[in-house]
């Protein structure tokens, strides 16, 4: 109809109102469950990375193979005990590497003025050949023409005196004219060969390796380090090679004399190597200082004090390949800080009493110093391949450097797989396989920013992977599993990790962990269904993860065990016996002090009525007692013999304490007198100019005989 305007009822409206609530809260709900759509159907989800600075990332691995390495460098006895450091006297040995450097330093300024090969003495050492530049190289007849070598049969040498080879000089040693070099070491001085800026050649062959030992011919045994050194070889600032060579028993206390040792000088690196050689028995197997293009391969470093192979500072573009370090007292292999560019591959370091790998490339210092070093840490070094197996400590240590890459090795370790910390940066683990049963698998922190740790393996950890206060790493498709406590755990308020696809599987607390004002791991895609929750807080459990809960439960036994074992023997109610105040005990009459005390009472009545002698009746008074000035001196003090007369108590207070007397022991006598003594000068007015008189017989007093030898007690 015209002008009608409709108007929908109250019923309507409320119907629609309804239905826009309704359509509202599933709008909401779809938009919260969208994250989750997301991840269940892997849309939109970060992926994994591939690479990282130009490394290609691995998956995970199952198993990886063994480490093959040549007949040279197979160990000869991996599962002995490793080799422990000489007991020798530290002032003793580092004297004589001082004086070995002060005959390298003599020598060289001796060797500017030496045209031809010559003898020179130093003092406190054996005689040195001196080898200037020639045309040809020096070989074994040259030492035997000069005396520094003594030819054996077998073709067989024995190095008694020093040879020093200058800079452009060459001396090459080796088949076939020589088959073993023996060094003189004896208490008398020890035959080192040492080259400054020339040229050192090792060589044997594979089927007739050159022997090089060191030699006690007194004992006729190999030479042993007693505290005055060992026979060495070094290079320095020049090069030297070893092929084929079985190097034993050689060096002492340093590096520089450690055994074979190329040390670079500034502005001069020291070159070569070895191949196809084993060190053996030494105090380093081999060690490098600024070194350059450094390689070594198919080589054995065993059983020595220190380190296997040890990569000091400086030393830039060095190559270890498919060697193995076993069994040494120290590291296996060691790259030191300020080194650049090392590259480990198909390495294996088995059964050290230390790491099996330390990489420390921290700056050797981290500002301004009196050395003025460059506080640029140590850079570019890589681990591929190798495995590390059985080491005392950790299996891999990264202290400190930048680009560090761990990639596709096998480690087996007791304590620790991997280990990234002390200012690490941009450190990459890629196909690391972790087995054995460690307690950590991968520790990565405290300040190990920038750190990827992707496609690895880690089997039957207690923890899978513990990060600590580091500010930025990346977790990618690695594989947790057999884990007894923690898959993941992340401690401290600056961690932040994020990754994408782990799998985590075991028994225990939490399969990804966070503590100690730790934010929760970003991690996506995480599977977690094998991952078993055991919570069973035994006391024994709790104080394994409490360790300071422990320490005080220690404290508390140690001291309820104290006290337990006090009272199983009683201790003496006074440990000194005889300082002990007497206390009276059960007897006839009164008590000894009492009586005492009333004899003294009694001598003080005798001086108040007058009976006493005026010294006593008119002693000043506290107030009027002379001033420190006006005190006499010691001079005229009076002597013993000098001090007046005292009148002796009555005879009556004289018997009864005679009675007393005799009925107790002497020590109790001894020691109420003297307890008696104690008191009296406490109080005031007891000084010794107004004790109580001594109580003695005297001829008045009937009880007095002058046949008695025992001497009264007397009353101080």
């Amino acid at each position: 109809m015209p002008g009608y305007n409709y108007q929908p009822s109250s019923r309507h409206t409320h119907h629609r109102a309804r239905y826009a609530v309704v359509l509202a809260v599933l709008l909401f709900a779809a938009l919260a469950a969208v994250p989750l759509i997301r991840t269940e159907l892997h849309i939109g989800l970060p992926r994994p990375l591939t690479s990282s600075a130009g490394v290609r990332l691995l998956p995970a691995p199952k198993a990886l193979p063994a480490v093959q390495l040549a007949r040279a460098a197979t160990p000869i006895a991996a599962n002995d005990p490793p080799a422990a450091a000489p007991a020798v006297n530290p002032a003793e040995e580092a004297a004589v590497v001082a004086a070995e450097d002060s005959r390298v330093r003599i020598l060289l300024h001796d060797s500017i003025r030496i045209f031809q090969p010559q003898i020179v003495s130093v003092r406190g050492a054996l005689p040195t050949l001196i080898l200037p530049p020639g045309a040809a190289a020096y070989t074994a007849a040259d030492l035997v023409q000069y005396g520094a070598l003594v030819m054996r049969p077998h073709h067989v040498g024995l190095l008694i005196d020093n040879v020093f080879a200058t800079a452009n000089a060459r001396l090459n040693l080796g088949w076939p004219r020589l088959r073993a070099l023996y060094l003189d070491s004896t208490a008398s001085g020890i035959a080192s060969i040492v080259s400054w800026g020339g040229t050192l050649d090792f060589s044997g062959t594979a089927s007739h390796p050159l022997t090089i030992m060191g030699w006690d011919h007194q004992l006729n045994a190999p030479a042993a380090d007693r505290g005055g050194g060992r026979a060495y070889i070094r290079a320095v600032g020049g090069r030297m090679e070893l092929t084929d060579a079985r190097i034993s028993s050689l060096g002492f206390w340093s590096g520089r004399t450690g055994g074979v040792a190329w040390t670079g000088i500034s502005g001069r690196s020291s070159t070569g190597g070895a191949r196809s050689s084993t060190f053996t028995d030494d105090a380093y197997g081999a060690f490098i200082e600024r070194g350059h293009n450094m390689t070594f391969s198919d080589d054995l470093f065993e059983f020595n004090q220190l380190d296997g192979l040890h990569i000091h500072r400086y030393t830039v573009d060095s190559a270890v390949t498919a060697s193995s370090a076993v069994r040494n007292g120290g590291n296996g292999f060691v790259v030191d800080p300020a080194s650049q560019g090392t590259i480990m591959r198909g390495d294996l370091a088995e059964h050290n009493r230390g790491d099996g790998f330390l990489i420390d490339s921290q700056p050797l210092v981290r500002g301004a110093s009196a050395s003025g070093n460059a506080v640029v840490p140590g850079s570019g070094t890589r681990v591929e391949t190798a495995a590390a197996l059985g080491n005392l400590r950790d299996g891999i240590l990264v202290e400190g450097g930048a680009g560090t890459v761990l990639r596709a090795d096998s480690i087996c370790a007791p304590l620790t797989g991997i280990v990234v910390r002390t200012g690490a940066v941009g450190t990459i683990l890629t196909g690391e396989d972790v087995r054995c049963g460690p307690r950590v698998g991968l520790e990565i922190g405290p300040n190990a920013s920038g750190t990827v740790v992707a496609g690895n393996s880690v089997v039957g950890a207690r923890i899978g992977m513990l990060v600590r206060n580091v500010s930025t790493l990346r977790a990618d498709n690695n594989v947790i599993s057999a884990a007894t406590l923690f898959g993941i755990t992340v401690r401290g308020s600056t961690s932040q990790v994020s990754g994408v696809d782990n799998v985590i599987s075991g028994t225990g607390f939490r399969a990804v962990d966070a503590r100690a004002d730790a934010r929760v791991p970003a991690l996506v895609g995480t599977e977690t269904d094998g991952w078993q929750t055991h919570v069973t807080l035994s006391p024994l459990n709790y104080l394994q993860f409490h360790p300071l809960a422990a320490l005080w439960l220690s404290v508390l036994v140690l001291l309820l065990t104290g006290a337990l074992w006090s009272r199983r023997k009683p201790l003496p109610v006074h440990p000194y016996v005889a300082s002990t105040r007497w206390q009276a005990v059960a007897a006839a009459g009164p008590p000894l002090n009492v009586a005492l005390e009333a004899a003294r009472e009694q001598v003080s009545r005798e001086q108040i009525v007058g009976r006493g002698p005026a010294w006593q009746s008119q002693a000043p008074r506290p107030s009027q007692a002379p001033r420190p000035s006006q005190a006499p001196w010691p001079s005229q003090a009076p002597r013993p013999s000098q001090a007046p007369w005292a009148p002796a108590p009555s005879p009556e207070i004289i018997q009864t304490t005679r009675a007393h007397a005799a009925a107790l022991p002497p020590t109790l006598v001894g020691a109420a007198v003297g307890s008696t003594a104690e008191r009296d000068r406490d109080r005031p007015g007891g000084s010794s100019a107004t004790r109580a008189p001594e109580l003695s017989g005297t001829r008045d007093d009937p009880a007095w005989d002058p046949s008695a030898t025992r001497p009264l007690p007397r009353i101080r």
